[in-house]
């Protein structure tokens, strides 16, 4: 099942200013509003037979975040 939305997009759709949230979720939910975006950087993988090029963006590396660590509390589990 794949979902239709990133996380990071869904926290970018919300007003998350007049929360009253710690310095370490702030801290968590900037980090996977960022996640695998331009704004943390990326790479340029090219075929060199075709020559197509796909764009991978750099992950957030977020203990909390699905994408990034999600797979080891899976395995911790």
């Amino acid at each position: 099942m794949s979902s239709k939305c990133e996380v990071s997009e869904v926290i970018n759709q919300i007003d998350l200013s007049g929360q009253n949230f710690t310095v370490h979720q702030e801290k968590t939910l900037r980090a996977l509003s960022v996640c695998r975006t331009a704004f943390l950087g990326g790479h340029v993988d090219a075929c060199e037979d075709c020559g197509s090029l796909h764009i991978s963006y750099n992950s957030c590396r977020n203990r909390h975040c699905p994408k990034c660590q999600g797979h080891k509390r899976e395995e911790w589990i």
